[in-house]
């Protein structure tokens, strides 16, 4: 996918249309709804939009966060999109954190369709897998946790990507586990897993970064085990170059250094396949369908510029451990399109593992 950088030909268009788009947002408020509680990945993520996004919108509104956690994301996505408190007049947009797996399986909760949304951007991003050292018998380095005699994942919804990459992950390696899921976010998941209520889950950077690293790493109560791999050339998984420089392998290279082979078969596919689309759609920036494009086209114009500011990006990267990767809008639709087409042996493990 192109970088906002390289789209002169969206900017020149957008910069046409700035003197009405300077009135749509003055003195207006434009709030971001989150689908995570404070405190998460999102949540963190959003802080430092808010931050800075103002100054790059004609008009400058004041922008405002507004948390709506539930049914695993879902609840905020449904709500934008079908109305009851918002209105799709331009000045809400969604944050939202994506689950691939529950877009693919066409979830029954959703009563939107989530490729009707007006699309402003996308951040991509990755995830790591990190748990508690003291699981029986003793876990030391990241290959230790094929040897584990029980796990208990930490989730935020059954159906979604975040619990089923993890249960994946434990079917893959054959290692006993049990899921305890429903959290709102991920400082609710670290406050289990120090009271030893659970032992394993991920997250993304920022969750990582402002909240794992000082509360379960640094103190020396868990460790990083892997980071999840993306789909690269010739079909081969690749890492984060920048995650292998502090030393958190691939969740394929942990698996051959526990049992001297790459993972294969279709478990093995069907996680990749949701890691790689996971990781270039984490977040998704949208308003409901019918909004004003004049809104569409203001918004994706300042992300464009906002990709661009040094300052934003030292505090996204203070903040997260990563440069804010931001992909424009109007390039989704081919991912949308690839959810739609999986292939079937892979959505019959993705079913089969929604449904046990």
């Amino acid at each position: 996918m192109r970088k906002f950088t390289f789209l002169t030909a969206l900017a020149a268009s957008c910069i046409a249309a700035a003197p009405a788009a300077a009135q749509f947002y003055k003195d207006k408020t434009l709030t971001l709804l989150i689908n995570f509680g404070v405190g998460g990945n999102a949540d963190t993520e959003a802080r430092v939009y808010q931050r800075f996004l103002p100054k790059h919108i004609p008009g400058a509104p004041n922008i405002v966060l507004q948390n709506m956690p539930g049914a695993g994301g879902i609840n905020a996505i449904n709500s934008l999109g079908l109305g009851p408190g918002f209105k799709n007049d331009g000045y809400t947009m969604g944050y939202f954190t994506l689950s691939a797996l529950e877009i693919i399986l066409e979830n029954p909760a959703f009563r939107v369709n989530v490729a009707d949304f007006a699309y402003v951007a996308a951040s991509r991003g990755f995830n790591i897998a990190y748990g508690r050292r003291d699981v029986a018998p003793g876990l030391t380095r990241p290959s230790d946790l094929a040897k584990a005699k029980k796990i208990f994942l930490g989730g935020y919804a059954r159906a979604s990507s975040h619990d089923t990459r993890l249960r994946l992950v434990m079917e893959i390696m054959n290692v006993p586990y049990q899921l305890v899921t429903g959290f709102p976010a991920t400082a609710a998941i670290n406050k289990a897993m120090l009271q030893n209520e659970v032992n394993f889950s991920g997250t993304s950077m920022p969750g990582y970064q402002s909240q794992v690293l000082p509360q379960i790493i640094e103190p020396g109560i868990g460790l990083v085990f892997f980071q999840y791999p993306l789909i690269g050339p010739g079909g081969a998984s690749v890492g984060n170059a920048n995650l292998e420089k502090l030393g958190i392998q691939t969740f394929d290279a942990v698996y051959k250094e526990a049992f001297g082979r790459p993972p294969s078969g279709p478990k093995s596919d069907a996680l990749l396949l949701m890691n790689d689309i996971g990781t270039k759609l984490q977040r998704g920036l949208m308003f409901p369908k019918g909004t004003p494009p004049e809104a569409v086209q203001t918004l994706r114009a300042a992300f464009m510029r906002l990709a661009s500011d040094e300052d934003f990006q030292k505090e996204f990267q203070r903040v997260t451990s990563e440069r804010a990767d931001l992909v424009p809008g109007d390039e989704l639709v081919p991912v949308f399109a690839r959810m739609r087409n999986i292939d079937p042996a892979i959505r019959k493990v993705l079913i089969d593992a929604v449904a046990e």
